[in-house]
């Protein structure tokens, strides 16, 4: 079972990588069948409610390879974000995995403006390495303000 404590780190490190754009990084701290989803609405069923996204890995390393391009006119000039990670809670998911609950706040800055947006995240966390490394097998994060006008959205969370 991890700690709090381990956990945390990992999401800290998860923060500073993408407000660091250390992107491939951050790549590597998902599994190969990771799944990372942004709901539009309150339901879990994406079938319901279209998803802003709903990335399995290889579309991560899509949506990576885009922000790397020079030619990304969305990310031109590239966006400088704050991470902060707050409220975190483990909760064992079985023998070999963990729940794990927090709130992020996420400053942009970019061109002349300032934008903010809160969120709840849950992450389901397995061990790889005998139990020594962690890796994110699904991310949601669930915007309080996911029903209002989300312009440019391009940045990472």
């Amino acid at each position: 079972m991890a700690t709090r404590p381990e956990i945390e780190d990992l999401l800290y490190h998860e923060a500073r990588l993408l407000d660091e754009r250390r992107f491939e990084e951050w790549l590597d701290l998902f599994t190969q069948n990771a799944r990372y989803v942004m709901p539009s609405g309150d339901s879990e069923d994406t079938g319901i409610e279209t998803p802003i996204l709903d990335d399995d890995r290889l579309t991560l390393e899509d949506r990576v390879l885009r922000l790397r391009n020079p030619a990304s006119y969305a990310q031109s000039p590239p966006s400088r974000t704050v991470h902060l990670v707050q409220n975190v809670q483990v909760e064992p998911d079985g023998p070999a995995a963990v729940n794990v609950h927090c709130v992020l706040v996420v400053y942009e800055a970019r061109l002349e403006s300032v934008r903010s947006f809160a969120a709840r995240c849950f992450y389901r966390l397995i061990p790889e390495d005998g139990g020594t490394t962690w890796r994110i097998a699904m991310k949601r994060v669930e915007l309080v303000n996911r029903d209002q006008h989300l312009y440019n959205l391009t940045f990472l969370f």
